[in-house]
């Protein structure tokens, strides 16, 4: 028995060379049968001349992978012949397959502070930050600069203030 190769998801045409001898010439049909367990499959063939073609099409979705039996048969009139038997080993086409994998990041959040040193004076009040000296405005510019939504150096220094305080926290 030859072995042959085929693939389950992609159709196959196999092709045979048929003589049929005799006194008186005849009706001929063939056929492919594919033996699975508890299951044959019969396939058509299409002659012409001494040639019969059969197309066995993607079975995937009813066969497993594996080797099955397969037997050419030949009916002429009313008689019928096995001329040919043969194994036929399925696979699966070989596919690859690539997909770009993207990484995300959490974006880290880096936070720091400086110290900055306080002096009251009587109307205003210096704030040193980072060694530079910065006038507080009076309550009254206070006042007119929330009205006109100006960032003073005082809303910048409290600011900076909590900001120092919720490091110390996470430390």
């Amino acid at each position: 028995m030859s072995m042959i190769n085929l693939m389950i998801d992609e159709e196959n045409e196999l092709t045979f060379q048929v003589q049929i001898e005799g006194t008186r010439p005849g009706n001929s049909k063939c056929r492919l049968m594919l033996e699975s367990k508890g299951m044959s499959f019969a396939f058509e063939g299409n002659s012409s001349g001494d040639e019969v073609s059969v197309v066995l099409p993607p079975l995937d979705h009813v066969l497993k992978e594996g080797i099955y039996d397969m037997t050419l048969e030949v009916v002429v009139d009313d008689r019928f012949f096995e001329p040919l038997k043969l194994q036929g080993e399925f696979e699966k086409r070989l596919k690859v397959t690539a997909e770009a994998v993207t990484v995300k990041v959490k974006p880290r959040v880096k936070t720091s502070a400086s110290l900055v040193e306080v002096k009251k004076k009587q109307n205003h009040t210096k704030v040193r930050a980072n060694n530079r000296s910065i006038n507080k405005p009076s309550k009254q510019a206070i006042k007119e600069n929330k009205r006109k939504n100006v960032v003073t150096d005082q809303d910048i220094y409290n600011i900076i203030k909590k900001l120092s305080r919720s490091n110390k926290k996470w430390s």
